[in-house]
């Protein structure tokens, strides 16, 4: 690797590190109308309207270019070796260079100490990727869904935030959607939580034994990695149980030094469905935010009410695989209740694959 390709990785790592909150896009319009309305023409000053534009749009511009980088990652550099998730790293200092990995977002400031706050925190649930094999046969497996949720977050410091989001996961019934769901025993519990520059240590009492297979185990201790690294702003997660380090959790998955988030097309859902999220109330106006690792870039949306399709398209995203690409569609709807259904047909027999659905009620 020449130093061209160093750099582009590290680049690449980079632009990755915001996980992208579900209002982004209309926090970006609000801030363009409110620059717009402060410059507006009084008295032939079209210089001054001109000028203001400008720095609106760039503003704006700005604003995107942070946003684009969202997660669970929405840019991937190289990844490595098929079927690699978790990858440790040997135990001691944490390295300096950049992870292969995508990362994760540069966490909000804390606000003054002591004072309480809630935070709007990335939380990552297992559901069941469904899909069917060339040989016609059906496929289940799981992988990683993202719901964000507003939490009580202590300081706001990035220990509690981690804390916060970690309580949640733990717990597969504080979901939104009933599809996701935690694989993580009942019995676990947060300890503690530590925040160093590199790396969140994570304590887990409770959660010594689980008897799930090998490849939902992978997928639940990828499930603590991309919550924690999300919440605490860190690429690394050291796992502790009972205050100890262990080297294979459940006898299955190796934990030993620093864990970093595996490549996101063999831990992330295939499609997700970000916004609206299940059981969200909108007006009549509905951006829907589709993030997709599918052939040709290319996915389905079907809306449905009371059984009837009331809108269906196929979509592009803005990129192909490996990369996580991204796509939002404003619908203008009636009020009622609907279905919102994201997905992707099979290339052998045009099947319906890795469907991910949300029900939402417009108001």
């Amino acid at each position: 690797m020449n130093h061209e390709d160093a750099l582009r990785r590290i680049l690449d790592a980079e632009a990755a590190t915001v996980e992208v909150q579900p209002d982004a896009l209309a926090r970006i319009r609000r801030r363009i109308r409110a620059r717009r309305s402060r410059w507006s023409p009084r008295g032939g000053s079209l210089f001054f309207l001109t000028s203001g534009a400008a720095v609106g749009l760039a503003g704006a511009a700005a604003a995107a270019v942070v946003l684009a980088g969202s997660g669970p990652p929405t840019v991937t550099p190289p990844p490595p070796p098929p079927g690699a998730s978790v990858t440790p790293a040997p135990s001691g200092p944490p390295a300096t260079t950049a992870p292969a990995n995508p990362t994760v977002p540069t966490a909000p400031a804390s606000p003054t100490a002591g004072t309480p706050t809630s935070q709007l925190l990335a939380v990552y649930y297992l559901g069941i990727d469904r899909l069917t094999a060339e040989s016609g046969t059906p496929i289940n497996r799981p992988r990683l869904y993202r719901e964000f949720h507003r939490l009580p977050a202590g300081d706001g410091g990035a220990a509690a935030r981690t804390r916060a989001a970690v309580a949640q996961m733990l717990d597969g019934r504080t979901a939104a959607d009933p599809d996701y769901a935690s694989s993580w025993p009942a019995s676990s519990r947060v300890r503690d939580v530590r925040v160093d520059p590199d790396t969140v240590t994570v304590d887990l009492a409770g959660a010594a034994v689980n008897g799930t297979d090998a490849e939902t185990a992978r997928i639940t201790v990828e499930q603590l990695v991309w919550t924690a690294t999300a919440a605490s702003g860190r690429a690394g997660v050291r796992l502790l149980l009972d205050g100890r380090p262990v080297d294979r959790l459940w006898g299955q998955v190796p934990t030993g030094g620093v864990l970093r988030r595996g490549p996101a097309e063999s831990v992330v859902a295939p499609v997700w469905l970000i916004a609206p999220q299940h059981g969200a109330t909108t007006g009549r106006t509905v951006d829907v935010h589709i993030a997709g690792i599918v052939w040709e870039a290319t996915v389905n949306l079907r809306v449905t009410r009371a059984g009837a399709v009331v809108d269906e398209r196929v979509l592009t995203l803005n990129a192909g695989p490996p990369q996580q690409g991204e796509i939002t569609v404003r619908l203008t709807l009636a009020p009622g209740g609907y279905v919102l259904e994201a997905y992707a047909r099979s290339a052998v027999d045009g099947s319906i694959q890795h469907l991910d659905n949300h029900t939402v009620v417009v108001r």
